[in-house]
């Protein structure tokens, strides 16, 4: 082999090693691309599901603070004062408790269906997630019978009923309705399949009379533990006082000499 067929194998060579290697980056950093885009995509998914979470905290950390107020109430005064202290506005005091379970429930329906409705696809906030499950496992379980005990099924039927979607005009974006308390109080009061559904606080209050609060005691605690998860600057539930109920605490003040905890708001 003369010297120039020499040079010419030599440069074949490392043309073929140039464009083997070549090739082998170019793969590499097309798998490379790959990955990093199915990273940016799965990012973007689970922040455009905690954002779609997010818009709905306000009004729900304020439903949870409304409802465990009324429990706190109930409990510290008892449900027969609190009924007299409405005597004059009928039964106030029944349809406006099963209300505030009503309307939590919706909210809770309305975060679920935000996020899955996002390109989430159904990733959630964990910690705010975890403390939801908590209040409806609370809910949902009971060792002293049937007072307030809502299984998980029937909390999402009645959040279903109670929320609606309204549609922002040339746009695909969606914002949730819950009803308040006259749509409720209107269709609890006319409707008996609806109101079927709260049978568990009509049960609560038999209990609550009885002097047995261990139930709601329970629910407030859980509460407001997912009140604090979602607005821990307190700046959606501002003037509620959440502190989790003490059972030595309430039991060491007779019912005459309580007063209402939360003056000027739902109690």
């Amino acid at each position: 082999m003369t010297s120039q067929q020499t040079v010419a194998v030599i440069g074949l060579l490392f043309s073929l090693v140039s464009v083997v290697l070549s090739g082998w980056f170019s793969v590499r950093t097309a798998k490379m691309g790959h990955k990093l885009r199915i990273e940016a995509e799965r990012r973007k998914e689970e922040e455009t599901a905690i954002k779609a979470a997010e818009k709905v905290y306000e009004p729900l950390a304020q439903a949870a603070a409304e409802l465990q107020s009324r429990i706190y109430n109930i409990v510290e005064t008892g449900w027969v004062p609190l009924v007299k202290r409405y005597e004059s506005h009928g039964d106030y005091a029944v349809t406006s408790t099963a209300f505030l379970f009503a309307h939590y429930f919706g909210w809770i329906e309305a975060r679920r269906e935000a996020v899955l409705s996002s390109s989430g696809k159904g990733r959630r906030d964990e910690s705010v997630q975890q403390l939801i499950d908590g209040v409806t496992a609370t809910l949902r379980r009971s060792e002293s019978g049937d007072g307030f005990l809502f299984f998980a099924a029937e909390q999402r039927a009645i959040g279903e009923l109670m929320v609606s979607w309204e549609f922002i005009p040339d746009s695909t974006t969606r914002l949730p309705h819950v009803d308040g308390y006259a749509a409720f109080v209107k269709r609890y009061r006319s409707d008996e399949d609806f109101r079927a559904w709260f049978a568990p606080v009509d049960a609560g209050m038999g209990k609550v009379s009885e002097g047995d609060n261990r139930r709601l005691i329970e629910i407030q605690r859980a509460l407001v533990d997912l009140i604090r998860e979602l607005d821990p600057a307190n700046r959606y539930t501002f003037g509620y006082q959440l502190e989790p109920i003490d059972l030595s605490e309430i039991g060491s003040v007779a019912p005459a000499e309580k007063s209402p905890r939360f003056p000027g708001r739902v109690s």
